[in-house]
């Protein structure tokens, strides 16, 4: 095992730029993908029939006092000409006692500019209305805007140990998600050596000596899960140290999951390496493959965005499914063993079934 785990480790130390790129590529696509969340949406408003520029202010202004949205007014011709051109997404036309939304698209941000947009209107509408009733507008609406500030009765939410409800974290489930999905292809490269040994005849020349077909597999299997492990610390310990990422966990529950779902992996590439009598094949596969995964197990999306009865059963055939899900428990919702024990144990499994499987295929292909 030793003398095959130290050939792997002498070609890892001549060329380790496998392992280095996707370290890289998982920190740039989490900061990438990740600073986009939380980030207001620019709109740009024109004023439409009926409103004077004064008025138009007055909207914008009241439009961008809450939510997600940064609402900017332009001249019409402007406006109109870059959601024409593609330099923006739609442009809102805004009227006395109305909106109009003019979108390239339909869906996606248009439909929550619209919820936006009528929530605002309505409650502005409806202060309007019963202002009209008021000897003065003006004291009215600013002991309205008080009492709407300091109201009678509120409403306080927390989780079942009385602490406050935090907000859903989707930068770290970004993090998380990029870091288990690149980690995938550099172990499975590197499993795949067995087949590319056993191809070109080193496998069969090295069983000739006294290290058994055993150690053989411990050596490329137990390199390839060290190799996961040490990318997925390395870029747990630059978010942490140098980037400030808060991952809300201790070291124990990061390495039992990250070790867990590393041997999983491993499992599932021999898995894959034993339907492949190439490892072009392999490649070929496995790139194609692998990328399907995230998306189905939701990875890239908030929680409760998938719904379809067929890919939730789908994704439970993935371990970053159930990584992913350990991950979130314990980093966002404070989870402890009794409560991730179910998705480390479907981890698992899914090791040993899968090694079972693919070693069996692999031998009973060369016997």
């Amino acid at each position: 095992m030793v003398p095959v785990f130290l050939a792997q480790w002498m070609k890892e130390k001549r060329s380790p730029y496998i392992v280095l790129i996707f370290c890289v590529l998982s920190i740039v696509a989490s900061l990438l993908f990740g600073s986009s969340t939380g980030m207001q949406i620019k709109i740009d408003a024109f004023t439409g029939e009926g409103l004077t520029e004064v008025e138009a202010k007055q909207w914008v202004d009241r439009l961008n006092e809450k939510g997600s949205f940064d609402f900017t007014l332009r001249s019409e011709e402007k406006a109109l000409a870059d959601v024409k051109q593609g330099r923006s997404d739609m442009a809102v036309k805004l009227l006395k006692n109305d909106y109009r939304i003019i979108s390239i698209v339909e869906g996606g941000n248009a439909n929550l500019v619209q919820q936006h947009l009528q929530v605002i209107y309505t409650e502005e509408l409806k202060f309007n209305a019963v202002t009209q009733h008021s000897n003065d507008a003006v004291q009215f609406r600013e002991s309205m805007k008080v009492y709407l500030e300091q109201p009678p009765l509120t409403l306080h939410s927390s989780n079942p140990t009385g602490e406050e409800l935090k907000s859903y974290n989707m930068r770290l489930q970004l993090l998380f998600g990029f870091t288990l999905f690149l980690v995938m292809f550099t172990v499975g490269f590197k499993v795949n050596a067995v087949t590319a040994e056993r191809v070109s005849g080193i496998w069969n020349r090295v069983i000739l000596s006294p290290v058994t077909k055993t150690e053989m597999y411990l050596g490329h299997l137990t390199y390839s899960t060290i190799i996961g492990i040490i990318q997925i610390a390395i870029i747990f310990v630059i978010y942490k140290y140098v980037l400030g990422y808060d991952l809300g966990v201790n070291f124990v529950f990061l390495s039992t999951i990250s070790v867990l779902y590393i041997l999983s992996v491993v499992a599932m590439s021999m898995l894959f390496t034993a339907m492949f009598r190439k490892p072009e094949q392999f490649k070929a596969f496995f790139s194609s493959v692998i990328p399907i995964m995230p998306p189905l197990s939701g990875v890239y999306m908030p929680p409760g965005t998938i719904t379809s009865e067929i890919m939730l059963l789908i994704s439970e055939l993935f371990p970053i499914k159930h990584a992913m899900d350990a991950f979130i428990g314990v980093s966002m919702y404070q989870q402890g063993w009794e409560d991730i024990y179910l998705p480390l144990a479907k981890l698992l499994l899914m090791t040993v079934i899968f090694f079972g499987v693919g070693i069996n295929l692999v031998e009973r292909r060369n016997a």
